[in-house]
C-alpha cells in the first residue's frame, strides 16, 4: 500500500495505480476504508499542495493486519493507536467489553486483555479485524458553555464599550 498524507497528517490518499508522474489515487479513512471515488492526478500537483509520502500509518498497519501479516511494527502501531485503553469493542459474537490492556504480539496472532461489561470478568481474545470500536463517551461529551453573564458583569462591559467608543 502506497500513501500520501496531507500537511495535517489527518487525510490519506492511496496510490491505486502509478504511471511515472501520473496517478491514480482514493481518499481513505485512518482505518483503511475507501471514501469517495478515485481520481486522476500528477504525484508533482499534489507534492505542491503539500501532500507527501507516508511510510507508516494506522491505514497501513490495518490493511496489513487484514492481510493476515503477524509480527510486523506497522499492524502493532495501528492497533496500539485503534483500540486505546478504555475503549468499548463489540465483538463478533455481539457481545460489548472494554479494552484492559495494549495487543500483544504472539506468533501466531495479536491477543488483547478484555473486560466483559456485565459481569466484569477479563478474558483473553484473539484480536480480529472483525471487531467493532465503538464511540468514546469522552469524545461524545456535551461542550463546555460558560454560564451567563452576572449584571455586575455586563455592566462593565457596558462602561468600557462606552468608554472606548465604539473602538
Amino acid at each position: 500500500m502506497k500513501l500520501l498524507a496531507d500537511k495535517t497528517g489527518e487525510q490519506f490518499l492511496t496510490i491505486l495505480e502509478e504511471d511515472g508522474d501520473k496517478l491514480v489515487v482514493q481518499f481513505i479513512s485512518n482505518e483503511g476504508l475507501k471514501k469517495g471515488q478515485p481520481f486522476k492526478d500528477s504525484l508533482r500537483s499534489l507534492l505542491l499542495v503539500g501532500w507527501t509520502p507516508r511510510s507508516t500509518s494506522t491505514a497501513i498497519g490495518l490493511y496489513r493486519f487484514k492481510q493476515g501479516y503477524l509480527e510486523d511494527a506497522h499492524v502493532s502501531f495501528a492497533l496500539h493507536q485503534l483500540y486505546p485503553l478504555g475503549r468499548k469493542v463489540k465483538l463478533p459474537s455481539g457481545e460489548i467489553a472494554q479494552i484492559a490492556s495494549y495487543a500483544n504480539t504472539h506468533s501466531d496472532g495479536y491477543y488483547m486483555y478484555l473486560r466483559n461489561t456485565r459481569d466484569q470478568q477479563l478474558s483473553r481474545l484473539k484480536i480480529t479485524p472483525d471487531w467493532q470500536l465503538l464511540p468514546s463517551t469522552k469524545l461524545l461529551a456535551l461542550p463546555y458553555f460558560p454560564k451567563p453573564k452576572t449584571q455586575q458583569e455586563l455592566d462593565v462591559i457596558s462602561d468600557y464599550d462606552k468608554w472606548a467608543c465604539g473602538f
